[in-house]
């Protein structure tokens, strides 16, 4: 046999068996992938809650100039959380001069490391966006406290007797590892505008006049 078939002979057998390896390793891998259990992930509970404090407000009487503030609080109902995302919606008919003040100080939820990450107020649609969360080398947090003040003032000239500050189904409580939101209850800011009482109008008794006519004789 010639020695330049022998050695293409050895090479072909070489390549064969190389492909024969990289077929049964790749048959393995598969095999191995598809036996392997994918363990699927605990469903997040839902356990906080975002609210204001005082939930209810009265301007029906309401002659000073200054505008009534709320707190934006935040309740983890025990788990440890790291973010909270508020988007608010509310009639700027009724309402005006909406500002959010972030609590980023020692009194706020999340502290004075807290980090604001986005603060929006839209005065012509009455939409709130506003987001704080933990710094980066900060742990998380749980228990009850303030995010942020709001306030605002009645609108001139609203005519609605009451009006109310909604969370909108973007808002998120996030736990740090976890895209889904812990959110479980969200409860409105209610604004009594003016007076919803009837007025009632008392009746005015006049004194009668159904008197006797006064009558005199002739002069004798």
């Amino acid at each position: 046999m010639p020695k330049k078939t022998t050695i293409l002979i050895i090479i072909l057998a070489l390549v064969t068996g190389v492909l024969l390896f990289l077929a049964i390793s790749e048959g393995q891998k598969q095999t191995s992938q598809v036996n392997q259990v994918v363990p699927t992930q605990k469903p997040v509970e839902k356990t906080s809650k975002v609210f204001f404090s005082p939930q209810n407000i009265d301007l029906s009487t309401n002659t000073a100039t200054a505008g009534p503030t709320v707190d934006l609080m935040v309740d983890s109902g025990g788990s440890n959380i790291a973010g909270v995302q508020a988007e608010l919606q509310y009639d700027p008919k009724a309402i005006t001069n909406v500002k959010v003040s972030p609590a980023s100080d020692a009194t706020g939820f999340f502290g004075p490391s807290a980090v604001v990450l986005f603060n929006d107020v839209d005065q012509q649609t009455g939409r709130i966006s506003f987001a704080i969360a933990i710094s980066p080398n900060q742990k998380a947090a749980k228990g009850v406290g303030k995010l942020a003040t709001i306030s605002f003032s009645k609108a001139f000239g609203a005519t609605t007797p009451t009006t109310t500050i909604n969370f909108l189904d973007k808002t998120l409580v996030t736990q740090l590892g976890q895209t889904e939101s812990v959110l479980k209850e969200a409860a409105p800011l209610n604004i009594t505008l003016s007076s919803s009482q009837p007025v009632v109008t008392q009746p005015v008794f006049l004194p009668s006049t159904n008197t006797a006519p006064v009558t005199t004789s002739p002069t004798q």
